[in-house]
């Protein structure tokens, strides 16, 4: 009889799995929906290029790529894994891939956060946060601004809750995990996000044991690896100077946009220091808007907490949660008030530089805004029940229709809250085909042998052409020529303030194209190993001032209303001076292989190291 029950229990619950399932389906379309709608000509063919987001057709495998660079490797590991991958899918699919497959996987990790809501209002707000973590602020600035790879971070803090949900469960850790928390660390600023989420949220919230901390730790330290050792041995590296730092850090700052508080901007989920990046919706009431929805969200997960019994383990999770909506709001309302400190940090430690765009860590108060969301119903629920007669007339359930339709108001909201990131943000985003003289100067380098080095002009970080439809790109001749070596400039200039680059390289490329004759500034040139001049042409480059394009003694090998190449009267090697030791060489040949096997961790082990609450 009792086998009979428990096949009976069995077989009641099997379509309560299929509706879940389909719900899980339906809202995972949803998010598709939301994101290709935001994408829009993004998703056409060719690729997106947009500030810090430079995409070619075919990424070349480089030393540089490993972290052989002087300079800060700001693009380790990310360019290397895509230089591998778009071995196999070309480089403009693959990079809608990434971009699709970064925001339908966020908004995928969060409704999947809020199964099993109750009451009538629960489908809406699984619907709500579907689409709120592909649209939002956050997403749009750091689309806008090229910071793919935070996007991918941003997207694995979801999923690491529902490790830390399973932890805390008394199960495992899921074999996804490793591989997420790797493709969540494609660059220092995404590598710290994805850690400070992984503390929290996996080990924090899944009252990890010893043991589990450690497994943790080792998966962090190997996502993190390329990075991390990249910059520990980056040579031809300097330490900004005080007054440098201190430049640095005001301009990185965190800010709202015309008048709108710098807290409100982040309690809003933005808060970017670039203005030209800020939808113009955000700069009237709907900035306001953003900031108490996502007030109301952690005012609801607070109200939790505090209900939950003294000792019982659902109090854990949302103070966690608050704890990282802090970190998100108060470390970069932190760095715009004290620029003086984060200044300091840049100016003394290596690498610290990576701490002045704080409004980065803005993505850590997604979950709590979501799980939040999932509150709400239950803390308005119990509202009515403490009010006198408010349990009256609950028998009789929501129509189907009202559901639908408050499904639709939910997943409409955050459209409403920001309509301009449709299509592209306006139609800023847009996928293009670089000149053909790109590729033809890449040939012409590559059949000319190995050795070349070209020096990029007008010596300047970022270019505005008008194949890109005047939108701002860093400088694309180092990833559009392939393996060859090109020597491009790392000093910013932000608000007419000029942001000193982080290599010496730079400097001496400088010094050099100050001399007063072609003969002396070519001979200066020739010393440091170049042998090679590209020339971008264009409206936005030929104003440029004469000290960053000076004429040079060089032969033209090619030219085309885009870019001209010419080549010195001179032979050089840039490679003697960054070329690795063999110690250096065994260092990131380990690094880079403990990011392998965390990538492939969830192949190779159909087991995770198994724990219990403590």
């Amino acid at each position: 009889m009792a086998m009979d029950g428990s096949v009976t229990r069995r077989a009641a619950a099997l379509p309560r799995v299929r509706r879940g399932r389909l719900l899980d389906g339906g809202l995972d379309v949803l998010a598709v929906v939301a994101a290709v709608l935001l994408l829009g000509p993004a998703l056409a063919p060719g690729v997106v290029l947009s500030y810090d987001m430079v995409w070619v057709h075919d990424l070349a495998v480089t030393a540089a790529g490993w972290g052989w660079t002087p300079g800060v490797p700001r693009a380790v590991p990310s360019d290397q894994v895509v230089a591998l991958l778009d071995e196999v899918v070309p480089g403009a699919l693959l990079q809608k891939v990434v971009l699709l497959g970064a925001l339908v996987g966020g908004g995928a990790g969060a409704h999947r956060l809020l199964r099993g809501t109750p009451g009538p209002l629960g489908v809406p707000v699984r619907a709500l946060a579907a689409v709120l973590v592909v649209w939002n602020p956050f997403t749009v600035e750091r689309l806008l601004l090229g910071h793919w790879p935070l996007l991918l971070a941003a997207a694995v803090l979801p999923w690491s809750l529902l490790a830390g949900r399973r932890l805390a469960g008394g199960g495992s850790l899921p074999r996804w995990w490793p591989p997420l928390v790797a493709l969540g660390s494609l660059s220092a600023s995404a590598g710290l996000l994805t850690a400070l989420g992984s503390l929290l949220l996996v080990g924090g919230v899944g009252r990890a044991r010893r043991r589990t901390w450690g497994w943790i730790g080792a998966v962090l330290v190997a996502a993190n690896a390329p990075w991390v050792v990249a910059g520990a041995l980056a040579g031809g590296t300097t330490l900004a100077t005080p007054d440098a730092a201190r430049t640095a850090a005001e301009v990185f700052a965190a800010r709202g946009p015309d008048g709108i508080p710098t807290g409100v901007a982040l309690l809003g989920l933005g808060g970017v220091w670039n203005a030209q990046t800020v939808p113009a919706s955000l700069t009237g009431p709907r900035a306001w808007a953003w900031a108490l929805l996502v007030l109301v969200a952690l005012a609801a997960l607070a109200v939790r907490a505090a209900r939950a019994p003294g000792e019982h383990r659902e109090r854990r999770e949302p103070v966690l949660l608050l704890v990282g909506a802090g970190i998100a709001v108060g470390a970069p309302l932190l760095g715009q008030l004290l620029p003086g400190l984060v200044a300091l940090v840049s100016a003394r430690v290596p690498g610290g530089g990576v701490l002045r765009d704080g409004s980065r860590l803005v993505a850590l108060a997604l979950p709590a805004v979501v799980v939040g969301l999932g509150a709400l119903p239950e803390v308005l629920a119990r509202r009515r029940h403490a009010e006198p007669g408010g349990a009256r007339g609950e028998a009789r359930g929501p129509r189907a229709w009202a559901v639908v339709g408050a499904g639709v108001a939910g997943a409409l909201l955050p459209v409403a809250l920001l309509p301009d990131a449709l299509g592209g943000a306006g139609g800023a985003l847009r996928a293009v085909a670089p000149p053909t003289s790109y590729a033809e100067a890449r040939d012409l380098l590559a059949d000319g042998g190995a050795g070349a080095t070209v020096l990029s002009l007008p010596f300047s970080a970022y270019r505005a052409p008008a194949w890109n439809h005047g939108r701002p790109v860093l400088d694309p001749l180092p990833r559009a020529l392939g393996a060859v070596r090109v020597v491009a400039s790392d000093e910013l200039v932000v608000g007419g303030r000029p942001v000193a680059g982080e290599s010496p390289l730079t400097a001496e490329v400088l010094a050099a194209l100050s001399r007063p004759t072609p003969a002396e500034r070519t001979e200066a040139l020739c010393g440091l190993g170049v042998t090679h001049v590209a020339r971008a042409r264009g409206a936005d480059v030929d104003g440029a001032p004469g000290r960053l394009a000076p004429a040079l003694e060089e032969s033209q090998e090619l030219a085309s209303p885009e870019l001209e190449l010419g080549a010195l009267t001179c032979s050089g090697d840039l490679e003697s001076r960054v070329g690795p030791r063999p110690a250096e060489t065994a260092s990131l040949v380990v690094a880079w292989s403990a990011f392998a096997l965390c990538l492939l961790a969830g192949l190779a082990s159909r087991r995770a190291r198994r724990t219990s609450p403590s």
